[in-house]
């Protein structure tokens, strides 16, 4: 099992954007929206709560070395991926 500092870092980026997102995103509400129940779970600030929470166990546990730097952004990097297949998919 992983350390906790580990675990924290490698799922920060996830939650963070995730976070954004859903705040973005009900800025400006869209009458029945399919999505709707994620943008209000990832809107509330329980789930920013919880964003900072991890960042503050990351901050906490997770020494800075090589391993947890390349953790951050190999997570950083899924997102990215992530978020570029749907839009390379929409474009076709």
């Amino acid at each position: 099992m992983g350390d906790i500092g580990a675990i924290a870092v490698a799922m920060s980026p996830c939650m963070r954007l995730y976070a954004y997102l859903g705040q973005q995103l009900a800025l400006e509400p869209i009458s029945e929206n399919p999505y709707q129940a994620w943008i209000d779970s990832y809107s509330g600030d329980e789930f920013a709560a919880l964003a900072s929470q991890l960042e503050e166990l990351a901050d906490k546990y997770a020494l800075m070395t090589e391993n947890i730097s390349l953790s951050y952004r190999y997570a950083l990097s899924c997102e990215q991926d992530f978020f570029s297949a749907a839009y390379s998919r929409g474009k076709s």
